[in-house]
This record gives C-alpha cells, structure tokens and sequence, in this order.
C-alpha cells in the first residue's frame, strides 16, 4: 500500500518543471503513446483522491492523544476587539525551539496531521504549539482568512512562549500559504524556518480550480466545517452576513465574498485574493523555507503552484512529489534526510537543520 517515492520524483527546484516533450513519432506509435498518457493521468488522479481521504479516516481512528496541555491568548483585533485563540502546547523542558503548526482551511488543532506534526516535533526534541486561528475551535470569537499572519504573532508573543530562542513554522494546505506569508513578514526575530505542505500559492488560481464542478465533494465537506464554525460566531453577532445566507453559496468565491470580503473590508473577493497571496512575494523571501507538494494533489492542483514559483527567492526549496495526495502521504516517505520515514519526521528534520 504504501511505496517509496523515487529518487527522480522529488526535485529541490525554485522554478517550475519544464517538460521536454520526444519529436514526432508515427500515428500507431504516436496513438498508443496518448493512451498511455491517459491511463497514467486517470490513475493518479484516482490515487490522489485516495491518498487525501483514506489516511485521514485512517489517521483519525487510531492515532492515540499527545501529551499536551491546553493554550489560550487573547489579541487585539482594530474591529472586533479582543479575539481568543486557542490551541495545544507540547513542552519538551529542555528545549529552546519550538514549532507553530498551522492547520487547514476547516480543520483546527485538533486534526489528524496536526498531531502528526506536534508528534515529529518531540521526538526531534523541539517543543509545539498547535494552533487553532480564530474561531477554528468553534468558539464563535471570529472567523479566519487565507493570510491571517496576525494570529500567528500573536500566539507567539504569548509571555508562556518568551523563553524560547527559535521559532519554526509548520503549515498545511492553507495554513501553508499562511506561515509562508509570515516568512516574508518576519515580524518574530526567533523565527529560523519555514515548512508548507500542499500550500494553495495564488488564492485566485487555486479558488478557481477548486470551485470547478470536478471538486464538488471536496467544497461540500469543506463548507461543512467552515458552515459550522461560522454559525456558532453569526450567532455572538460577530460577522455581517446572516448564517443562512452564507449556507447557500455553493463555490469558495461566492462565499469568500460573502464573508471574509464583508468581515475584513476588502474591496472586493479579488481584491482579497491579490492582497493576501503570497505568489508575487515569493521574491522577497529571506527565511529559508520548504515546499511540499504532490503532483496528484486534487484539492491543489499543481498547475495553480508552478506559476508562482517563477521568480521566487533562493531562500525557497522546493520539493515534489509523485505519489500522496492533499497533506497526505506514505508513512515511509523519505525526502533524503537523516531522519525516520515519513512526511512529518522528514519534514521536521529539514526545519532543524536551519536552526
């Protein structure tokens, strides 16, 4: 079930993969050669949606609690004032780093990968802190946007967290682009690293490749969780929009417009997306930083990515992988670092070696 990624299928590149496409050849040759071509693009389309749903069920059930106690600061929001954020810290007592690990778009701190990580971290000897962004614990205190770096500050200008020398960051899927984001601001001088899984790079490429109707399963159940968390703060009358009204969109810009554009005062959804994405700031990038990302991803595809690698800053390595799916990925991974098998652990030793 689980296969080793080869050693062709993981590249260290800045700028996209230019494929060299072989001279005419003649139509039987040229006709079985297309076919070939389908077949293998149908099957790692299948694989890809494999790899995103069943490891996270899988996961879900039978990862055991990490020892951890409960984390909550408060920042200062210019609209709705005091905001909570919650989340879970995992102290090793000796340590003087400790890792940020940033969820997705409808998870929290709570999720299956966010665990994975918080676990990574104390067996390479590195505190954590999984983080909840705002109302992702369905507290109802507001709801979040796809490059609220704000949260990330302030969780880690927390007094419990003063102690610690190194910061590093650990993102998936839209927590990625976030912690990217917060690379290039580098508002904590602590901060050494910087590690994105399946990051969505261009929030407009990306949003308009997922509203597509190929990925009407994977909007319906993201919703569901954004739906839930939104309700519980619609009902504190902290947004604008009426919860009933936010339900019945049915693609990410429709619902973007209808809440992240009215709650943070952007013009307009494509006025949110070219604000927030850090696609035309990946030149002015200075913390070294790593992508992770799948060739089979179907929630991000890849031509949304390679794009906005064109131009990028040295300080971004950038690695991709035939096999996995979305933030999913065999346990025996290896990315060629002196670390255990899999996306977390190898992942985590990367982010020490800039320490």
């Amino acid at each position: 079930m689980f296969s080793r990624a080869s050693p062709q299928s993981i590249e260290m590149k800045t700028k996209p993969v230019i494929e060299i496409r072989p001279g005419s050849t003649p139509n039987g040759e040229r006709h079985a050669t297309h076919f070939r071509h389908r077949a293998r693009r149908r099957i790692s389309s299948v694989a890809g949606h494999l790899w995103t749903i069943v490891p996270a069920l899988v996961t879900s059930l039978q990862q055991a609690p990490e020892r951890c106690r409960p984390f909550a600061t408060v920042l200062k929001d210019p609209v709705q004032g005091p905001v909570r954020l919650t989340g879970f810290l995992t102290e090793i007592a000796e340590s003087d780093t400790i890792v940020l690990i940033v969820h997705g778009l409808s998870g929290n701190a709570t999720s299956p990968y966010c665990l994975s990580a918080a676990r990574a971290a104390r067996q390479a000897g590195f505190s954590s802190l999984r983080l909840s962004l705002r109302g992702a614990d369905y507290s109802g205190e507001d709801i979040l946007h796809g490059g609220i770096t704000q949260d990330l500050w302030a969780a880690l200008g927390a007094p419990e967290l003063a102690r610690y020398r190194n910061v590093l960051l650990f993102g998936y899927s839209v927590g990625g682009h976030i912690v990217l984001r917060a690379a290039i601001e580098h508002a904590d001088a602590r901060l050494r690293a910087v590690a994105a899984i399946c990051p969505p790079l261009n929030l407009d490429s990306a949003t308009a490749a997922f509203d597509r109707p190929a990925r009407s399963a994977y909007r319906r159940y993201i919703f569901r969780g954004l739906n839930k968390a939104y309700n519980v703060t619609a009902a504190r009358g902290r947004v604008r929009v009426p919860a009933a009204v936010v339900s019945r969109a049915r693609s990410c810009r429709e619902r973007d417009s209808l809440t992240v554009v009215e709650r943070f005062g952007f013009k307009s959804v494509q006025d949110y997306y070219e604000r927030e994405s850090v696609a035309p700031r990946l030149s002015g990038l200075r913390i070294p930083s790593l992508v992770v990302a799948s060739r089979q991803d179907p929630l991000v595809p890849p031509d949304t990515v390679m794009p906005a690698l064109v131009g990028a800053s040295a300080a971004l390595s950038v690695t991709w992988l035939d096999g996995g799916g979305h933030v999913y990925f065999p346990r025996n991974l290896s990315l060629g670092e002196q670390a255990p098998p899999g996306l977390e652990h190898q992942v985590m030793r990367w982010l020490a070696r800039q320490v």
